[in-house]
């Protein structure tokens, strides 16, 4: 396929007008300890509105049994600013997905975005390699292409997903063949032409080949090693305690060793903790905020 037509088709989408000032928003208060998660309030839509006060009445917040939360204001000061740009971040690309339809399964995607999100976040944070808060974002958009592809190429969507079925190719694969770009490419595309900052487009546009990376190459590394660690995982039991889970995952160290090089055994040690807490840390607030285990 011309590369020509993905990119006419991709100037015609426009989901917020101000999605794009959104991001810069987002790095800004992430980075500023003084700024507050109420600053981005005023860039909410309704269907961000609505998901920010389902998700303050979770269970994972604890207040079910003994407040309703009714504002945005108290909400928001719930649910802190790292979740609240997560849903600021996703939703607009998600309500293009219809919940019922069976070829795309909306809530592993949007597990796997905050999966992604936050282990870019904690493997920059642990071997010093990128910008983390840079990281974190890349991690939750990095799949964008797949919403965009679902949406407005439906045809190539259904035939993609005829190759993956009939000839057993990989999603890249397929991909590939019907489109000659992968999805990666395509969110990056949509992304650049809203002018996100670069090395968050980088991250998406080669999250599954990095080597391919001229510029960032470290935040598309980290963004790399978050979404191959996030489909690695088995939450139902690679969590159940340290030792085992390091006996388990060792070998990813040498995943990382490709980018950051000469880590120690007190290093190996450290970052896998750091990589396993904050798995059960998003272990814990998918569960609450969704009151459902992973299928």
């Amino acid at each position: 396929m011309d590369n020509d037509y993905i990119k006419d088709k991709l100037k015609k989408i426009e989901l917020l007008p101000t999605f794009p000032n959104i991001v810069g928003e987002v790095l800004t208060i992430i980075e500023d300890p003084m700024s507050s998660a109420s600053d981005l309030a005023r860039h909410m839509d309704p269907s961000m509105v609505g998901e920010v006060l389902r998700i303050a009445n979770s269970a994972y917040y604890g207040t079910r049994n003994f407040r309703n939360i009714t504002t945005v204001e108290h909400a928001i000061a719930v649910i802190g600013y790292k979740e609240l740009s997560h849903i600021i971040l996703q939703m607009p690309f998600v309500s293009m997905l219809d919940g019922n339809d069976k070829t795309f399964d909306r809530n592993k995607f949007i597990r796997h975005s905050i999966i992604c999100g936050a282990l870019s976040d904690a493997i920059s944070s642990a071997v010093f390699l990128g910008n983390h808060n840079e990281a974190y974002i890349g991690g939750i958009m990095h799949d964008i292409g797949i919403i965009v592809l679902y949406r407005y190429f439906k045809d190539q969507w259904d035939g993609i997903n005829a190759l993956i079925i009939d000839k057993q190719l990989s999603r890249i694969e397929a991909e590939l063949e019907v489109l000659s770009v992968d999805h990666g490419y395509v969110g990056a595309t949509l992304l650049e032409m809203w002018n996100i900052p670069k090395p968050i487009t980088d991250s998406v546009m080669f999250h599954h080949n990095p080597e391919r990376a001229e510029e960032s190459m470290d935040n598309v590394a980290v963004t790399f090693l978050g979404n191959k660690f996030s489909n690695q995982i088995d939450f139902k039991s690679d969590l159940d305690n340290f030792v085992d889970f390091m006996e388990i995952h060792r070998g990813f160290i040498e995943q990382i060793a490709r980018f950051k090089q000469n880590l120690s055994l007190n290093d190996e040690t450290r970052v896998l903790r750091k990589i396993y807490d904050t798995l059960k840390d998003v272990d814990n607030y998918i569960k609450g905020i969704t009151g459902k285990n992973y299928d």
